[in-house]
């Protein structure tokens, strides 16, 4: 699939070779690495042409097998692109044939993967000029090849539109562009020719679910394919989230309807948040604080990321949610263990109010300021101007932080009401 913003720096890849279970293995070994992007794979050579035009590699890996012929195709191939070809035997008239037409480099089969990573690896280091990339305007945009991707996952246009936050009629006019550059004149014909070039991933590489605790979600959705719902703050993280999932072949939705789905929150409010049980993998846009992280991990989160990891992470991260497994960065947790192992500065209680204590309490429960006042009656002011003080007794910054030093410190019990006994703690009046 494509690069994904923030993947800039992984090399894209296109994969040309007759042999199916040949290109289908080296498909998917290149996808494991993190540092290259398979952005499409053919068995013709004239397809591979197109797909170069479109696609726009940074190399085009060719296997001639034990023989040779498209010699103009290569020379096309090699006019858009750096082309690596991979053989199996071939004649010395062969081999000097395939110089004079552009190829790069030659690597024969014997060789092994290692080697293959090798010369793949001099192009991602740059120490290898390649062609120039044509500034033809007939290639892919990442808004095409969202929209194709969204098309083969069975969305409607108006679906699409509100997954990607565009309009309609933006959406209508896209699919118009994309149907002009893969030369078809409707939609089935475009996904049939954007899966035969591996523009768009199989069924296949979907996440699926087998957990016997999420039985209930196989009868609703078909081929046990679980789908992804992103939720959370428009902007570049989300954008970038989208992309990844979509790269990794995930059924995609924003909608809301959350039973038997694995939910993406993305610098989310407090709305955003799903229903207890449900698996979430939560990407901050920045590095979160060590409160941050045990917050959500209080909250039952499965992974926590920031945003520039997305690319390479997510996808394993939400295989592994769906699990059961929880997934969060080394140094977090190093991060996360020493706070809690730190002992505390000030051996004594904060004297909280029974007002802070209400807030407190309502704040664990997600309240916003507006429902906080509601509930006790009072002003979002009055709130605001108590939140302030609460923070400061607590030595913390915001909600999460305050949540974080009253667990800590045995101020707050999750089951006690908003006005009642704090187990012993007398507050103040």
């Amino acid at each position: 699939m494509a690069t994904a913003p923030g993947q800039q720096n992984n090399l894209r890849v296109v994969i040309r070779s007759e042999r199916r279970m040949f290109r289908d293995a080296l498909t998917a070994w290149l996808r494991a690495q993190p540092e290259y992007a398979v952005v499409g794979h053919v068995g013709r050579l004239d397809d591979l042409v197109s797909l170069c035009r479109l696609r726009q590699p940074d190399v085009a890996l060719v296997d001639v097998g034990s023989g040779h012929s498209g010699t103009d195709e290569l020379r096309d191939c090699a006019a858009l692109t750096t082309v690596v070809v991979v053989y199996e035997s071939l004649s010395c008239a062969d081999l000097g044939e395939l110089c004079r037409v552009g190829v790069d480099t030659l690597l024969p089969c014997s060789h092994g993967l290692d080697a293959l990573l090798v010369v793949l690896r001099r192009y991602l280091d740059g120490e290898r000029d390649g062609p120039v990339r044509p500034a033809a305007g007939d290639g892919f945009t990442e808004l095409e090849r969202q929209i194709i991707t969204l098309v083969g996952a069975g969305h409607t246009v108006h679906q699409i539109a509100q997954l990607l936050e565009a309009s309609t009629s933006s959406v209508a006019n896209t699919k118009r562009r994309i149907y002009r550059k893969l030369e078809v004149g409707s939609q089935g014909q475009a996904m049939a020719r954007a899966t035969a070039l591996g523009i768009v991933a199989r069924p296949a590489g979907r996440l699926l679910s087998s957990d016997p605790w999420r039985a209930d979600v196989r009868d609703d959705v078909p081929g046990d394919m679980l789908p992804v719902v992103v939720r959370g703050t428009p902007g570049a993280a989300m954008q970038r989230t989208t992309t990844a999932l979509l790269a990794g072949g995930l059924a995609v939705s924003s909608g809301v309807t959350l039973a038997g789905a694995l939910v993406v929150l993305v610098d989310p409010a407090p709305s955003d948040w799903p229903e207890e049980g449900v698996p979430v993998v939560l990407v901050h846009s920045g590095q979160p604080s060590r409160a941050e992280i045990l917050t959500a991990l209080l909250r039952g989160v499965h992974a926590v990321m920031t945003a520039d990891r997305v690319p390479a992470d997510l996808v394993s991260a939400c295989t592994l949610a769906v699990h059961g497994y929880v997934t969060i960065e080394a140094e977090a947790v190093r991060g996360v263990l020493e706070a809690i192992r730190a002992p505390s500065p000030d051996p004594g209680l904060p004297e909280l109010t029974s007002r802070e204590l209400d807030i407190l309490r309502l704040i664990a429960d997600g309240h916003t300021v507006r429902q906080t006042a509601r509930a006790l009656g009072i002003a979002a002011k009055t709130v605001e101007n108590t939140q302030s003080r609460l923070y400061r007794k607590l030595g913390a910054r915001n909600r999460s932080g305050a949540l974080v030093a009253a667990h800590a410190l045995g101020l707050l019990e999750l089951r006690e009401p908003v006005l009642g006994s704090w187990g012993g703690f007398a507050p103040q009046s």
